[in-house]
């Protein structure tokens, strides 16, 4: 593949149009699926926006954290640091919209389900910046895409990787118009474990260039495989909480508002709140015909 592009008189690295083809896509989408979940466009492009803060800030963060733990692990050996990760953005990303949510009263279930397709879109067009840029190349494969870089054909673990992420997008939209009508929060999660899960799948076909990467703290893995298993943990103990609060009938922060007495009446107010309290009250039985009579008597 060929890492640069010459239009115009100048040059393009395609990784870089890549990764702004991702940040679009974010946009497009949450334009997309505003009116599904009731959100005004001006609202919308608001969210999107925070998103891509949310971001980098999340990609900063886990470059911070693997430059550190690979530096630690090689004894100071390691010194191939990186600015921006991408794949920690489906970790860390949640977090900043959790502490947003926490201080404005935004509800998270409903805003994860929301973002989860941009998340993956966006690891999708960076996989096939990867794969015109050459890096995070496979094996060589006599069968596989010419890498410019190396001067030799590789396996292309980039396009399966971008394919993964991109069915993760499809069925993270499927859901949000099937599953998420009646249950919230579930999005997100599910999409991080099917992510972790490919991605550290494909792990096993790529090749890399220090052995404290490929076999992190002697366990076998890669360091990534190692990262993608955390994802995979965290994802599964978020969806198991999800369905804990859902069953206990705990509100999301939309359902709370309308427990506010300038969005309903008093008696509507009440109802509400008896109806997520944990013992609910008895009803009274009505009384039975002879029991009537005996009474009017």
């Amino acid at each position: 593949m060929y890492p640069e592009l010459h239009l115009f008189g100048g040059t393009v690295h395609i990784y870089d149009l890549m990764f702004f083809l991702g940040l679009v896509s974010v946009m497009i989408i949450y334009q997309c699926l505003a009116n599904r979940f009731s959100y005004p466009r001006p609202r919308a492009a608001f969210y999107s926006i925070f998103t891509l803060v949310f971001g980098f800030l999340s990609a900063a963060m886990t470059a911070w954290i693997e430059n550190g733990l690979l530096y630690a692990a090689s004894d100071g050996a390691y010194d191939h640091f990186e600015k921006l990760r991408n794949y920690g953005i489906p970790m860390f990303l949640p977090l900043f919209w959790l502490l947003y949510c926490l201080l404005c009263r935004e509800p998270f279930r409903k805003l994860t389900d929301y973002l989860a397709p941009s998340v993956y879109s966006v690891m999708t067009f960076v996989k096939i910046g990867c794969t015109f840029g050459g890096c995070c190349y496979g094996e060589a494969d006599p069968n596989g895409i010419w890498n410019e870089e190396l001067g030799y054909k590789t396996f292309p673990v980039q396009i399966y990787d971008a394919l993964s992420s991109f069915v993760i997008v499809i069925i993270c939209i499927v859901l949000i118009y099937t599953l998420a009508k009646k249950h919230k929060g579930y999005i997100y999660p599910i999409g991080g474990m099917l992510f972790a899960a490919a991605k550290g799948f494909w792990e096993n076909f790529r090749v890399h260039s220090t052995p404290w990467e490929k076999n992190y703290l002697n366990t076998g893995w890669t360091f990534w495989q190692f990262w993608m298993s955390i994802l995979f943990v965290c994802c599964f103990v978020w969806l198991v909480l999800t369905a804990v609060r859902e069953k206990k009938g705990v509100p999301d922060y939309d359902e709370m508002q309308k427990l506010r007495f300038h969005h309903v009446d008093v008696e509507q107010t009440a109802k509400t709140l008896v109806k997520y309290l944990p013992i609910q009250p008895k009803k009274k039985k009505e009384p039975v015909a002879h029991e009537k009579k005996r009474r009017k008597k």
